[in-house]
């Protein structure tokens, strides 16, 4: 039997057949029951299918996860969980390509900032002025989320 990503490639046209998008975390192959199970997600949404081997049918469940489950899919995706089997949706590829490309963004700016800080000596009291502005707005979303 298949298994990582070729049982993730061999299931996808029957995935989609059934209507169900989205990256498969994992598969779960039932030995005694004759069955697989497959979490697929988007997200906001988890659906879970079951087949039957023996019986060849589909059981498919859908459950709307909100927000802030979406948003700790999306922060998992990009990384080494399970890297072997991941980003075997299209949309899930996009957002790692974008979260990268974001976080060099940031390691850019933030290198060239401080260049141009030491480097600029008369705009020093400018720039600790908007530090303090930004360390003061990042706390006080930090504890309007948290209250």
């Amino acid at each position: 039997m298949l298994s990582g990503r070729p049982l993730i490639d061999a299931l996808k046209p029957t995935l989609e057949k059934a209507g169900v998008p989205g990256e498969v975390g994992f598969v779960r192959h039932m030995v005694k029951e004759e069955k697989l199970i497959i979490p697929v997600t988007i997200p906001g949404r988890e659906t879970t299918v079951s087949i039957s081997i023996a019986s060849r049918e589909a059981t498919i469940v859908t459950r709307e996860t909100g927000l802030a489950e979406a948003l700790v899919t999306l922060h998992k995706s990009p990384g080494q969980h399970g890297p072997n089997i991941r980003m075997n949706w299209f949309y899930m590829r996009a957002w790692r390509w974008m979260a990268d490309a974001t976080v060099y963004l940031i390691l850019f700016i933030s290198v060239s900032g401080i260049y141009l800080w030491y480097v600029l000596r008369a705009e020093r009291s400018a720039g600790f002025i908007l530090l303090f502005a930004g360390a003061l707005t990042f706390f006080g979303m930090a504890y309007a989320l948290i209250h």
